[in-house]
């Protein structure tokens, strides 16, 4: 690369870069403080001022490891719910031509755009018309809802992106609708799924509003925890907590990421391994055999 090609190049990128520090900053900021041994919301004096104080303080308390504990578990089941009913749901609008499809693709993309006060006031009577007020199973249903449209778009992206010959051919072989989705069409969408998954617990992870009003204290979620220090008594536990969710975010990223990239070097594999055994070589070497099979039967059996 010449010097004048590497200069446009940082020249195009270093805006996008400085704007990335500067959205990045108060959450870096925000880490920092909770670094501190005080008991003011401040920054360390200096590099070697730094403690782990607010982080044992954290670990230490029950109902901040409950609270933790909470988010990880309706998380994840959030993301379960929302990957198998937004990746359904794509599938069907865009391999399958009904009466009522964009209709269909539209009102999955509503719940996007109502605040989340709404939607949990709208699902409490419901919730607890049902039973289900106060455990994680509403907790989980309510933040799938909201999460189900971003899966949604990451999975029909994924689909259109896919040649439908190859689930033709796949069909036109002689397999079942099941084996055809099961064994072509989400193996080609699999890291799609796996960063809508990722997308899904993050929104739950990070989710206040409805947990206001779904959850009880057996089931607080860790931003509903958060909600009250932040209101009347502010220390440097609520930028500790915060710089938890910050890492498990972070690493829930990390690992989706790093799944994304195996799916794919393991389908890279699989292929290569296949052009290796219907290479022409192989297919020479398969009717040499053959012949030389028949060859022994027919002697074998001649009198």
């Amino acid at each position: 690369m010449t010097p004048g090609a590497l200069a446009r190049r940082l020249a195009h990128v270093a805006p996008l870069l400085a704007l990335l520090a500067a959205l990045s900053w108060p959450l870096a900021y925000a880490v920092w403080i909770s670094f501190t041994p005080g008991d003011l919301l401040e920054a360390p004096d200096g590099p070697g001022r730094w403690s782990l104080r607010w982080y044992v303080t954290f670990f230490s308390r029950p109902e901040w490891r409950a609270a933790l504990g909470t988010s990880l578990a309706v998380g994840l089941l959030s993301a379960a719910l929302a990957t198998l009913a937004g990746g359904g749901l794509a599938v069907a609008v865009a391999r399958h031509r009904f009466r009522g499809r964009r209709l269909l693709a539209a009102g999955v993309l509503a719940p996007l755009f109502v605040p989340g006060v709404v939607l949990g006031m709208a699902l409490l009577p419901l919730v607890r018309a049902l039973g289900l007020w106060g455990t994680l199973t509403s907790l989980a249903a309510a933040h799938a809802l909201w999460s189900m449209p971003v899966v949604f778009l990451v999975a029909r992206g994924a689909l259109d992106e896919v040649d439908p010959d190859l689930e033709r051919a796949a069909r036109g072989l002689g397999a079942s609708p099941a084996q055809v989705l099961r064994r072509v069409t989400l193996p080609l969408v699999l890291p799609a799924l796996l960063v809508g998954a990722l997308l899904a617990f993050v929104v739950s992870l990070n989710e206040l509003y409805m947990a206001l009003f779904l959850a009880t204290p057996a089931t607080e979620t860790l931003p509903k925890v958060i909600w009250p220090n932040l209101r009347y008594t502010l220390t440097p536990l609520v930028a500790a907590a915060s710089g938890v969710s910050l890492a498990v975010t972070a690493g829930a990223l990390v690992a989706a990421l790093c799944a994304a990239r195996l799916v794919r070097r393991l389908r890279g594999a699989r292929a290569d391994d296949r052009a290796r055994t219907h290479s022409p070589r192989a297919d020479d070497r398969a009717r040499t055999s053959t012949h030389e099979g028949e060859e022994r039967w027919t002697a074998a059996a001649s009198p």
